[in-house]
């Protein structure tokens, strides 16, 4: 067999294995679920913190969920100007333009529905479902049934009516799906007929009970059933993480069979280009080489005295400034120069900054002068950073 035909048959086997292996891997690819989905839940807002929803909201996007349920207090209500009503609910459209292609559910909250008097105004109620739908509902997606109650009627005030436990027994009774929520304004369990929508909720078989009213977190399951306080930008009593007080919203995963709630807490979403590659290996490069992290003192022949040098190279594609601050940890070295001016390097250039250290017969010292370089940084997208070395010396 000539060389050519040797080297033909064994590129014939390299393709044949590589095949081989991607027919492997296939086999090996996950299972795909016909009911696969996720979606978010957002508690209160009601313009409390405007400008920390509206980055929410932006987040959401980048998720891009199958639909969003809001749970009630989305404006600042409490008002019977229909006129300033209808301008508030303009600005939360405003608001949550971003994602006006990914279905919406608003939930009714009490500011929501409420007049100047803080009870519910029949005016309100209207409005709210010529803007956003009926006061309560259902419907199903894929195998997850969904129903929206109002706790905040003017038929029962503190509590969710009667025919509207009666419609979600209905609902439920007739439903089979394997994933049934429920979401609603006020807490459950602080409702005069809690005991009764508790009872509903076991005997429907519904799994997670989600709500706000109350601005933080927690979470807690009683007799089957996971009931969930969230708060996406309602003004907080307090804002102590550890038990519930930080803006956040609920990623819900569905999954077959199964499910899983999610709490993202805002600010923690990130678009894909966040960072740019020539800050990220510009400040990657300054890291790996822009300055030895230890250098050697070397004597002098006069006694009692040393020089050092720090060599600064700038591999990063930018002009940069160092600022070098050399001490003594025991202040028994005299350094010089004690000022060292700024140091400016364009990209690929070098520098050496040499010192002197001298100290006394008398005041010896026992360690060695340490030096710190700090180098302002500006990210493209106008973010000053602060990157810092720190450079010990040895004898």
């Amino acid at each position: 067999m000539t060389s050519v035909s040797k080297r033909f048959c064994l590129a014939v086997l390299l393709v044949l294995s590589s095949t081989a292996h991607v027919e492997a891997r296939n086999d090996q690819a996950p299972q795909s679920e016909s009911d696969e989905f996720h979606f978010i839940v957002l508690g209160d807002a009601q313009f409390d913190d405007t400008t920390g929803f509206n980055r929410i909201i932006d987040q959401v996007r980048r998720l891009y969920p199958a639909f969003v349920v809001q749970v009630g207090d989305l404006i600042d209500g409490y008002d019977s100007d229909l006129a300033l009503i209808q301008e508030e609910w303009q600005r939360f459209q405003n608001q949550i333009s971003p994602i006006s292609d990914i279905p919406y559910y608003a939930i009714a909250g009490n500011h929501d529905v409420y007049g100047d008097n803080k009870t519910p105004d029949a005016d309100l109620e209207r409005i709210f479902e010529d803007t956003w739908g009926p006061l309560y509902f259902s419907f199903t997606y894929k195998n997850a049934l969904i129903i929206g109650l109002n706790s905040d009627s003017k038929e029962a005030p503190e509590r969710v009516s009667d025919e509207q436990i009666d419609w979600m027994n209905a609902i439920l009774s007739k439903s089979d799906a394997e994933h049934k929520f429920v979401f609603m304004h006020r807490p459950p369990m602080l409702m005069t007929n809690a005991p009764v929508l508790h009872q509903a909720f076991v005997r429907g078989g519904v799994q997670q009970v989600i709500y706000g009213h109350h601005h933080h977190l927690h979470h807690f399951e009683r007799d089957g059933v996971h009931y969930t306080m969230t708060n996406a930008g309602g003004r907080m009593a307090h804002q102590v993480k550890a038990v519930g007080g930080f803006a956040h919203f609920l990623h819900v995963t569905v999954r077959g069979d199964t499910s899983s709630v999610a709490v993202i807490e805002a600010d923690s979403v990130h678009p894909q280009d966040m960072v740019n590659p020539v800050d990220n290996y510009d400040l990657f490069n300054l890291g790996r080489s822009f300055v030895d992290s230890e250098v050697k003192l070397t004597r002098l022949t006069e006694a009692d005295s040393y020089e050092f040098s720090l060599s600064l190279s700038n591999t990063s594609q930018r002009g940069v400034t160092a600022f070098i601050d050399c001490t003594s940890p025991d202040e028994r070295w005299q350094l010089t120069p004690v000022q060292i001016k700024p140091v400016p390097l364009g990209p690929g250039e070098t520098h050496a900054v040499t010192l002197s250290a001298t100290y006394k017969p008398t005041r010896v010292p026992e360690g060695t002068p340490a030096c710190t370089v700090q180098i302002p940084f500006q990210t493209r997208s106008g973010e000053w950073l602060e990157f810092t070395e720190q450079v010990s010396t040895k004898r």
